[in-house]
């Protein structure tokens, strides 16, 4: 059913047309006719069928590689239908057309080189996902799109011509492919090439157009060769793609122009058509094409589903909450580290530290309270102890953020040999009041804050270059609208406008790379007399950003809870010189006045979720008798701010890539535990994992992360099902307290 393209065929078969009918307009075919049914419905054991994915080009490059992604669709006709990642991938060239069909795990690939090459699928028992089989001499590279069911293989053109083909071994692929008929054209061959998506199951050729799902019926006799009638399957649906995985059943896929939302998988049954799942999962983009086989049967309900092989279930304990977190002690002690760029120690360094959150709607000019000074020791470090008595600001700031200061520290100075200014700006939080909540420590418990100094060649009258019109070019924006989420950790250094080339070197000035050089403390007299620090709110705006996830496999349902107030840290962006870096944390436990997340939804269910966090570009800068001395931009999550008509929550990305059973097949044993059937398990002490690339703030990616109490976890809700409902921590086992996060099977 994908697309595909080749050349016309020659007069060579001009015999056999003469025997080849096309016969539209008829409302039904024959009961015979339908073909591929098993003598008696004790035959048929084919409930979990090869599913494949054709992802898009991630290049413009005629020479770059397209994904080949395998899925499993579990009981595509059952009320547990699932969509089985079984992590297996391939390449191929972005040219090359892909199609496969008839239930044989034979895969054929039409190159633009004139080529059709076969493979077959050994993925079920350890073998490559393409095992080269066969290939054959046809030129199909001007097709609208080839479709098979193994053994007839239909090339339609786009002006609605279609030649037809036999496969002499369906089941192996390494037959004879015999042309049986050429430019043959009617009313249904120009329905194929004008529809959104076709394929074949068994003896029907299906169609999508608008909304309606049509089919017709092959008849082969002899050597001639019909398409038997036009039914209707179905009208209303809402597909850019479908696809039969057997005799029965259809699966739909829609797009939307939201990445969390598109690529949605849905099935239905035929005859009538009635929907099964109307959510079996989301973000899988690309040409969808099943293995169909001849019949489909409903799993055993008291299994698991699972890719080739059950999964070893020995071991493993009941699941039970780890101890108690306890409250940090309040601490008035804050410390870090600046290096040079190469991660030398940058001793001597006079250091700022600074109290943010304060005055945030705030629109000219603020002054930063500065809190006190340190200087670097010969290994880099510096500590600070914070008066005992606040600014007022700076005191309610912290009140109002469950007793977490936030602050910035700054280090300056320039290098020794080519007198390059060098900035470092650290972000970090410590708990000031008692009692704070365990999970309103994410960022403070972190501990290590270990900066690199960067060249700091803005200067006063810089402007920030960010633009909307660029943003799409960006890292950030690539990651945002991809539907299937990341684990990839967010990058140190970005753009807020292009990609950074993998050879990107922030330490380059001027030609020279300056990242050893030894950085001495500013120049006197050219911090001397009165110096203050100043900010202004460059532009504001409200992202919705990840801040958890929850996961239910087969007999499960998922809940994840957000509630009453914030509990999570947010990566900052600081540039000093041309592009972003990520300058460490920044903590929210501020209340939210709202209660958000999802609950019970499953079984075959895990989506991110997200809230709307107000994010603040400011400018800043270092000023000392009059002379501005240091420029720098941040980039700072604020806090919780529903926009005006915006959802005070949203379910984020689907992420059931993490489940199932081949991903428990990979995780350590270790971090292994199951739920009992009809128990429940929620992860609601210590932090979750990073969200690498949680957000996306004017062009700048920023991850976060929560920390879970008994109003912030993950839940799950095993059913009555007998047998293990297994989950496992991505960091460790949940006794441990150091899950982060846990997955499903």
């Amino acid at each position: 059913m994908s697309s595909v393209s080749r050349r016309r065929g020659t007069a060579t078969a001009v015999q056999v047309l003469s025997t080849f009918v096309l016969t539209a307009g008829l409302t039904a075919a024959p009961q015979a006719l339908t073909g591929g049914t098993p003598a008696s419905a004790a035959d048929c054991t084919t409930y979990s069928v090869p599913t494949y994915v054709f992802e898009p080009a991630t290049s413009n490059n005629v020479a770059s590689k397209r994904t080949l992604h395998k899925y499993m669709q579990w009981g595509p006709q059952s009320a547990d239908a699932d969509l089985l990642d079984t992590l297996y991938t391939a390449t191929l060239p972005m040219t090359s057309k892909v199609f496969t069909g008839g239930g044989n795990g034979i895969i054929y690939e039409a190159t633009i080189g004139g080529q059709v090459k076969a493979y077959k699928d050994n993925t079920a028992t350890g073998g490559s996902l393409l095992t080269p089989v066969k290939t054959y001499s046809f030129n199909w590279s001007s097709a609208k799109r080839i479709l098979t069911n193994g053994q007839w293989i239909l090339v339609v053109a786009s002006d609605g011509t279609m030649d037809v083909y036999k496969q002499s071994s369906p089941t192996t692929g390494d037959g004879t492919i015999t042309q049986v008929a050429t430019d043959m054209k009617s009313s249904i061959t120009t329905a194929l090439a004008n529809a959104d998506d076709a394929w074949m199951v068994n003896s029907a050729v299906q169609w999508l157009k608008d909304g309606t799902i049509q089919q017709t019926v092959v008849l082969p006799i002899g050597t001639s060769f019909k398409l038997w009638g036009t039914t209707d399957i179905a009208t209303g649906v809402d597909a850019a793609q479908a696809w039969s995985p057997g005799g029965g059943a259809i699966s739909t896929q829609s797009v939307t122009s939201d990445p969390d939302t598109t690529g949605q998988i849905r099935s239905f049954t035929t005859g009538p058509w009635t929907s099964v799942d109307d959510d079996i999962r989301s973000g899988v983009v690309g040409e969808i094409m099943a293995d169909a086989g001849p019949c489909l049967t409903d799993p055993d309900p008291e299994i698991a589903p699972y890719f080739g092989t059950p999964p070893d279930e020995t071991g493993g304990e009941a699941a039970t909450d780890p101890a108690d977190d306890t409250a940090p002690a309040p601490t008035r002690t804050v410390t870090g580290k600046f290096t040079l760029g190469n991660g030398n120690a940058a001793p001597g360094l006079p250091v700022t530290v600074m109290a943010s959150d304060t005055d945030p709607d705030a629109t000219g000019q603020v002054t930063e309270p500065v809190l006190g000074t340190a200087t670097t020791a010969a290994d880099g470090s510096w500590s600070l102890t914070l008066p005992s008595t606040l600014p007022a600001a700076v005191q309610k700031a912290v009140d109002d953020n469950n007793g977490v200061l936030n602050i910035q520290a700054t280090a300056t100075g320039t290098t020794a040999t080519s007198g390059v200014q060098m900035l470092g700006v650290d972000a970090l939080s410590t708990v000031l009041n008692a009692p704070a909540t365990p999970s309103a420590v994410t960022a403070a418990a972190d501990g290590d804050h270990t900066v690199k100094l960067a060249p700091n060649t803005l200067t006063s009258t810089s402007q920030d270059t960010y633009a909307a019109s660029t943003e799409p070019q960006t890292f950030a924006a690539q990651i945002a609208t991809n539907p299937m989420a990341t684990d990839t950790d967010t990058p140190l250094w970005q753009s807020d406008n292009s990609t950074l080339a993998a050879s990107y070197n922030p330490y380059l000035v001027n030609g020279k790379d300056v990242s050893a050089e030894t950085v001495n403390p500013p120049i006197t007299p050219m911090d001397s007399g009165t110096c203050s620090d100043l900010k202004f709110k460059d532009s504001s705006s409200t992202k919705y950003t990840v801040v958890g996830e929850a996961h239910a496999g087969w007999d499960a349902k998922a809940t994840f809870e957000y509630e009453s107030s914030m509990s999570s840290s947010f990566d900052i962006a600081v540039k000093s010189s041309g592009n972003w870096s990520i300058g460490g944390t920044k903590e929210l436990s501020g209340s939210t006045g709202v209660s958000v997340g999802y609950a019970n939804k499953g079984p075959h269910y895990a989506h991110q979720y997200k809230v709307p966090v107000e994010y603040i570009k400011y400018k800043h800068q270092h000023i000392c008798s009059g002379t501005v001395r240091s420029t720098w931009y941040t980039i700072e999550a604020s806090r919780y701010k529903a926009p005006s008509g915006g959802a005070v929550g949203a379910v984020g990305k689907d992420v059931s890539s993490k489940d199932g059973s081949a991903n428990f097949d990979r995780s350590p044993k270790a971090n292994r535990n199951y739920v009992n059937p009809g128990n429940t398990l929620q992860l609601s002490h210590g932090k979750s994992v990073k969200f690498g690339n949680a957000v996306s703030a004017f062009g700048v990616s920023l991850g976060a992360k929560t920390g879970y109490d008994s109003n912030h976890k993950q839940k799950i809700v095993a059913g009555d099902r007998s047998g293990k409902h297994w989950i496992w921590g991505k960091n460790g086992s949940i006794s441990s307290g150091h899950a982060g996060v846990f997955y499903s099977k």
